[in-house]
């Protein structure tokens, strides 16, 4: 029975001690438990990396019992705007810390969604602030951070973990929810999850059954596309064959995607080891997909989009055609 509370957030490290990769960065975390000389921070890196899991945990090294008091999160993404840095940023800056501590944290994630001007006045605040507050803040893309706030942060990256630390972070949770386990079954979730320890923390929840793990259940809840299949849309497509290339696309691969960034990386497999693609074609389409992808994740109908890249395919390779006009 799956429950009721998110698993991510119920088994959250606590302490910095069980988050797992990141070493260097961890290492660098732990100096700043017990000193208030503690900078402004800049964790980047992919999703699903752990970022928001090791500032909770570093806070509850740090601050104890009253790591919750003096702990302020908020989600940039939700409000963006200058008005809400300037009232209620500036506002929970201004407050003391809870307890016998020198600072809070302010915890501010996807901090790269804040507009120029609420980043501009962010870092007054942190500036105005700093005997009281240090900032942490999070994004994905630390290039979209004006360089004053930059250079007022440490930088701390985070990557994605590797295949034996998800399989690590995913039998420990198994071991801590009294969950019974194929190892297969970890494997296909570590290996449809690519790296995002959210996301496989994700599935991992979705797919017990009755406190039991098995490979029958992934398969039905992951919905992965056969490679089989992609495959064969792709060689189809590369031969101009497009009627069949079209059909196993809408018929046998969208209604199972479930997850579109997984099936590109998929279809980049089926382009890349190709051997009838010519190396020009071949790059040329990949960086196709890339534009494809984007397209689908911001709201483009997939069908259309994936329909459009199947067609490329065929007239990328006559174009490759000496003389062909």
């Amino acid at each position: 029975m799956i429950q009721n509370e998110v698993w991510v957030e119920r088994f959250r490290p606590e302490s910095l001690t069980e988050v797992i990769g990141h070493d260097k960065t961890i290492a660098r975390l732990q100096d700043w438990v017990d000193d208030d000389s503690m900078p402004n921070l800049l964790l980047h890196g992919p999703a699903g990396t752990g970022k928001t899991a090791t500032a909770v945990a570093f806070a509850k090294d740090k601050y104890g019992d009253r790591w919750s008091s003096n702990l302020i999160e908020m989600n940039a993404s939700d409000e963006r705007g200058i008005d809400v840095v300037r009232d209620r940023i500036k506002s929970l800056a201004k407050q003391s810390p809870a307890g016998d501590f020198g600072y809070k944290i302010i915890y501010l994630d996807e901090a790269d969604s804040l507009t120029k001007d609420a980043q501009a006045a962010l870092r007054r605040i942190m500036e105005q602030y700093a005997d009281n507050t240090r900032f942490i803040l999070s994004c994905n893309y630390p290039n979209k951070l004006i360089d004053p706030i930059q250079s007022r942060c440490i930088s701390l990256p985070f990557k994605r973990l590797d295949n034996h630390q998800v399989k690590q972070l995913l039998e420990r949770i198994c071991e801590k929810a009294n969950v019974e386990y194929e190892d297969e079954a970890i494997d296909s979730i570590v290996d449809y999850t690519s790296g995002d320890a959210r996301r496989a923390v994700h599935t991992l929840q979705t797919s017990v059954d009755e406190r039991v793990l098995t490979t029958d259940i992934i398969d039905v809840v992951s919905q992965t596309v056969p490679q089989d299949k992609i495959d064969e849309m792709i060689e189809n497509a590369a031969s101009a064959n497009m009627e069949e290339a079209q059909e196993t696309l809408i018929y046998d691969i969208v209604p199972e995607v479930t997850d579109y960034s997984k099936f590109a990386s998929s279809l980049m497999n089926a382009i890349k080891y190709n051997d009838t693609i010519e190396d020009d074609v071949r790059w040329y389409i990949i960086s196709r997909l890339g534009e494809t992808e984007r397209n689908i994740q911001e709201g483009s109908n997939p069908h259309v989009q994936l329909g459009s890249f199947l067609a490329q395919i065929p007239v990328a390779r006559n174009a490759s055609i000496p003389n062909y006009e």
